[in-house]
C-alpha cells in the first residue's frame, strides 16, 4: 500500500493523489491557471509588437525622459524605471499600443506585479 501525502498547496489538509503532490481540487486549479496563462495565437501576435525596432527606440526615449518608476514614486520611493507599461491593455490595437498618453515608466517589480494582476485577475 502506497503512503499518501498531504496536498502541497499552502494550508490544504486534503490528501494528494497517489504519486502526486496535489489534491484533486488544487490539481484542477493548477491546470486552469496554466491554461489561462498560456498565450493564445492572438496574444502571440500582440507580443510581436514589442520586438519592432521602432518600439525599442520609442521605449528607450520614453525611459530617458521618465527615468523613475511611477508606482514607486506614488509611495515616495525612488526606483529606476526599466520598462514602459501600457496603463490600459492595448490587446493588439496598434493605435492603443503607440498612444504615448497610455504609457508609464515602471521598475521590473512593479511591472511584473501589474502584469500578473492583469493575467490572473483580469484587472486592467
Amino acid at each position: 500500500m502506497a503512503i499518501r501525502k498531504l496536498c502541497s498547496a499552502p494550508g490544504c489538509e486534503a490528501l494528494a493523489l497517489p504519486g502526486g503532490s496535489r489534491c484533486p481540487e488544487h490539481l484542477a486549479r493548477d491546470r486552469e491557471r496554466k491554461a489561462k496563462a498560456a498565450r493564445s495565437a492572438e496574444a502571440t501576435r500582440w507580443h510581436a509588437l514589442y520586438h519592432d525596432p521602432r518600439w525599442r527606440r520609442a521605449a528607450a526615449a520614453f525611459l530617458a525622459a521618465h527615468p523613475l518608476c511611477a508606482d514607486c514614486a506614488e509611495l515616495g520611493v525612488i526606483e529606476a524605471a526599466r520598462e514602459v507599461d501600457h496603463i490600459t491593455r492595448h490587446r493588439g490595437d496598434a493605435r492603443a499600443f503607440w498612444d504615448r498618453t497610455n504609457w508609464q515608466p515602471l521598475c521590473n517589480r512593479c511591472h511584473s506585479r501589474k502584469t500578473a494582476r492583469e493575467i490572473w485577475h483580469g484587472a486592467d
